[in-house]
């Protein structure tokens, strides 16, 4: 892989670290990664004009490097590879204020740039499980006695989603810089990625943060309720808050390492174990919500 490194990037590194996607290497104090690209190669542009101009801004995220040919990628056995340039310290540990700083960082003034109804991502989500769960038989029991019950939260997000947009203007919800994934430990290395970069709604990122720390027994109250009362939100972003907290995205995810055998089906006894306590969650939220905002009531909760 150095010759490979060297033919395309002109660039000399002494030693190669492989890591799950690919490799680092340090050339003097500067860090690069090469690693394989698994998201549509028509996406590479936008990566590399957003990246540029949060650079351009000073704000120290990663940016992609030209190769002799004057591409950001390279196709190597049909796999894409993309080449960044760390421009940060990437051990940081960031906090939900980090997030929404970060979020704010670029702003679309225009809902329609992006392509994100959440109700009908999920729907077909759901519909691919179900059909991947029908055909187990009677193998994964934890799968087995828990599919349903996520099934129907999901379902219950997405009438909630729908409702929101029937009920109230996204048109003052803003779209802003996301991430694909949030992960565990909220470190500034993954946050200036711009391989993690999406545009979305302004609470994406917020949402999954809230629901990971919750299941990972490090929730703060406190810092979730001065962030919904600070008035940064508005009604539609709250709603739609609301509905993706009620989504189980952590389920889905685990299912899916499940199902390709990557993990045992006991890591879904984290959230399943914890089912009572986090409708309880979602009701305290409901009426810290609504201690600032009108909102649809969801009458299953307050049952």
């Amino acid at each position: 892989m150095k010759e490979t490194i060297k033919f395309y990037y002109n660039i000399y590194p002494d030693t190669l670290y492989e890591i799950l996607n690919g490799y680092y290497f340090f050339v003097g104090d500067i860090k690069y990664y090469f690693v394989l690209f698994d998201r549509d190669i028509k996406e590479i542009e936008f990566l590399v004009k957003i990246s540029n101009d949060l650079y351009n801004k000073n704000i120290l995220v990663d940016t992609f490097i030209q190769n002799k040919d004057g591409k950001f990628y390279v196709i190597l056995e049909d796999k894409v590879y993309v080449m960044l340039r760390v421009n940060s310290i990437e051990s940081d540990l960031l906090n939900i204020k980090d997030i929404v700083y970060f979020n704010n960082l670029l702003i679309s003034d225009n809902v329609k740039s992006i392509d994100s109804n959440w109700a009908i991502l999920w729907g077909k989500r759901v519909d691919e499980f179900e059909s991947m769960v029908s055909e187990l038989n009677t193998e994964l029991p934890i799968v087995q006695e828990s599919f349903d019950y996520f099934v129907g939260l999901a379902e219950n997000a997405i009438v909630y989603f729908n409702e929101a947009v029937m009920s109230t203007s996204l048109a003052n919800t803003k779209i802003n810089l996301n991430h694909k994934r949030i992960p565990e430990m909220l470190y500034s290395g993954y946050i200036n990625n711009p391989l993690t970069f999406t545009f979305d709604y302004d609470v994406r990122d917020v949402s999954e943060y809230i629901k990971l720390k919750f299941f990972k027994s490090s929730i703060d109250y406190d810092e979730i309720e001065d962030l919904i009362l600070s008035g940064h939100y508005s009604k539609g972003s709250l709603m739609i808050l609301f509905a993706r907290l009620m989504y189980p995205s952590y389920y889905f995810d685990t299912l899916k390492s499940v199902i390709l055998e990557e993990v045992s089906e006991s890591e879904l006894l984290i959230y399943i174990n914890k089912v009572n306590m986090y409708e309880d969650f979602l009701l305290d939220i409901y009426n810290l919500i609504s201690k600032k905002e009108e909102i649809l009531p969801v009458e299953w909760l307050k049952k």
